[in-house]
């Protein structure tokens, strides 16, 4: 098999913006796709150069993983050193970190234990996030403070942004459908908390935790598995 077909059979490759705690191109770091599953969906792996001996950390995508867009561009991805004491200080690397929390995966404590912050700091700063203008870092902030109802707004402007982009983001859509899905159904909307997991499931078709969830969501308006 001669170069070509490698490269065509290897497919597009997965390309990342990387941004600091401070929002700025993060330097001597890079991010390494490993083999794509049935869903297509990569594990990222950080490389640093010889130079850098800081301990950096990927917070997101917040579970590490990532999907090719269906266009043009790179895909966002930010990492912090462990213990960097700016990151409480920025709202967007906060509702980055607490993404897994409101999600239902982790501690906002075993989060802190991860990121090296403490973990007073990190909830102060979570609770900030409530006045935030940007809509996921309001709707992350309202449903960590347990106002799934208020959530709800912000939280859909969220998913509305990334849905009218000209390249439409996998690993930026799927947490922002998996959240108001979970919002959604702490407010009671089942039906339309069943759609917004299906959304979810576009973009990991066989991702058993949003398939459980939806069919929960069915399961309390009495529709069983439809579609």
């Amino acid at each position: 098999m001669n170069w070509l077909a490698l490269f065509l059979l290897a497919g597009p490759s997965l390309h990342f913006d990387i941004t600091d705690a401070r929002g700025h191109k993060a330097s001597g770091v890079t991010i390494e796709a490993g083999a794509p599953d049935p869903d297509g969906w990569s594990q990222l792996k950080l490389t640093k150069s010889p130079k850098n001996k800081a301990d950096i950390i990927l917070i997101w995508p917040f579970d590490g993983e990532a999907k090719l867009q269906d266009g043009s561009g790179e895909i966002p991805a930010i990492v912090i050193e462990r213990g960097d004491a700016r990151a409480p200080r920025n709202p967007h690397i906060v509702a980055a970190i607490i993404t897994p929390v409101v999600l239902g995966l982790a501690t906002l404590e075993q989060r802190a234990q991860v990121t090296g912050l403490d973990p007073a700091a990190l909830a102060e700063a979570a609770e900030k996030l409530t006045t935030s203008t940007d809509p996921f870092e309001k709707g992350v902030g309202l449903f960590y403070k347990t106002n799934p109802i208020e959530a709800l707004t912000p939280l859909n402007e969220a998913y509305k942004q990334r849905q009218r982009q000209l390249t439409r983001v996998p690993s930026e859509i799927y947490p922002v459908a998996m959240i108001y899905g979970r919002a959604l159904v702490q407010s009671k909307k089942f039906d339309e908390a069943a759609v917004s997991f299906l959304i979810a499931l576009r973009q990991r078709a066989s991702d058993e935790w949003a398939l459980k969830a939806r069919a929960e969501a069915l399961k309390q308006v009495g529709k069983g598995t439809k579609p």
